[in-house]
C-alpha cells in the first residue's frame, strides 16, 4: 500500500508542482498589469501637472507683461501731469475751467406767441425787473394783439417769427418767405408802430425742412436791413408741452458757462404752462451768478446755426 501511494505521488507531482508553477505565474501577471495600470495613471497625473505648470507659467508671463504695460502707461501719464501747471487753477474753486466762463449775457427767447400765457411771462419778467425777447407769429385775434403792443410799450424786444409758422409754405419760395414776412411786418407795424428788425427762421436757421438754400432766405432779410438770431441753449419745452417745470429748469441752466453770449430757447404758447412755472426759478437762478439778463441790440452776439460765407 505504501509503495501505491508513493508512486501515486511521484506521478502526481510534477503535476501539482506545474499547477502550482502556474497558479504563482497567474498571480504574477496579475500583479505586473495592475501595477502597470498605476504607473500609466501615474504617468497621467504627472502629464496633467506638467500641462497645468505650463499653462500656470504662461499666465504669469502674462500678467507679468500686463503689469510692464501699466507701468508704462502709468509713466507716460506722469509724465504728461508733470507738464501741467496747476497754478493757473488754485484759488479757482470748484467749478474753475480754463476753456469756460459764466457768459456776460444771457437772452430769455420766446417763440410762437402771442397766447394767453404771453401775458404771464411779461408779469414776471417785469416783477424781475428783466427784459425779455419775443418772436412773434400772426394772429387775428384782437385781444392777442394787444400783447404785441404790451411787448414794446414794456420796454421787451418785438421780434419776428413768420406770420403763418407753416413751413411747407414759408419754405416754398423766396416769393412766399417775402410775402409771409411783409404780411408779419405790417401787421406788428400797424398795432405797435414799428417794424422789427430781428428774425427767427421756424425751425432755426439750421432747419431741414426747407428744400431752398437758407441763404436765399438770408439774403431777403439782409435787403431789408434785419438780422436774424438762432439759439444756443434749449430749455426743451418745444417738442414736449407736458415737460415738467423741473427739467425746464435743469435744460436752461446745465450748459450756461459754455457760451460767452447764451440764448435760451422758450416759447410762449398756450399749452407751455410748465414754462411759465420754471421761469421765475430760472431768472433768481441767473440773477444769483449776477450775469445780466439782456434786450436783443445792435450789440449782441450773431448766435447763428448757419453763418453766411460771404
Amino acid at each position: 500500500m505504501r509503495v501505491r501511494r508513493l508512486k501515486r505521488l511521484l506521478l502526481l507531482g510534477p503535476y501539482v508542482i506545474f499547477l502550482a508553477v502556474m497558479l504563482l505565474c497567474i498571480g504574477l501577471f496579475i500583479m505586473i498589469c495592475r501595477q502597470n495600470e498605476r504607473i500609466e495613471a501615474l504617468e497621467e497625473e504627472i502629464d496633467h501637472l506638467t500641462m497645468n505648470q505650463d499653462s500656470l507659467i504662461e499666465k504669469v508671463s502674462s500678467i507679468d507683461s500686463s503689469v510692464d504695460e501699466l507701468g508704462s502707461a502709468v509713466g507716460a501719464i506722469s509724465n504728461e501731469l508733470s507738464l501741467i501747471d496747476i497754478s493757473e487753477y488754485e484759488g479757482k474753486g470748484s467749478r474753475a475751467n480754463v476753456n469756460t466762463v459764466w457768459p456776460t449775457k444771457v437772452y430769455l427767447t420766446f417763440d410762437d406767441g402771442p397766447s394767453p400765457n404771453t401775458g404771464k411771462i411779461l408779469d414776471i419778467l417785469n416783477k424781475y425787473g428783466v427784459k425779455g425777447n419775443f418772436f412773434v407769429v400772426g394772429t387775428d385775434n384782437p385781444d392777442l394783439q394787444k400783447m404785441y403792443k404790451r411787448i414794446v410799450d414794456e420796454g421787451h424786444v418785438l421780434c419776428m417769427h413768420s406770420y403763418s409758422h407753416k413751413y411747407n409754405e414759408i419754405y416754398s419760395s423766396v416769393d412766399a418767405f417775402t410775402k409771409d414776412l411783409n404780411k408779419l411786418g405790417s401787421l406788428l407795424n400797424e398795432v405797435t408802430g414799428i417794424t422789427p428788425r430781428y428774425y427767427r427762421f421756424p425751425g432755426g436757421s439750421s432747419n431741414s425742412v426747407s428744400s431752398i438754400p437758407i441763404e436765399k432766405f438770408i439774403k431777403v432779410l439782409d435787403e431789408r436791413g434785419m438780422k436774424y438770431y438762432d439759439w444756443n441753449i434749449v430749455s426743451g419745452d418745444a417738442t414736449n408741452p407736458m415737460l415738467p417745470a423741473d427739467r425746464i429748469y435743469e435744460n436752461s441752466l446745465a450748459d450756461l458757462n459754455e457760451y460767452e453770449e447764451a440764448m435760451i430757447l422758450f416759447h410762449d404758447l398756450a399749452n407751455k404752462t410748465s414754462t411759465v412755472e420754471a421761469l421765475p426759478r430760472i431768472i433768481e437762478a441767473i440773477q444769483s451768478r449776477n450775469i445780466p439778463i439782456c434786450p436783443i441790440d445792435d450789440t449782441t452776439m450773431m448766435i447763428q446755426h448757419y453763418t453766411k460765407t460771404n
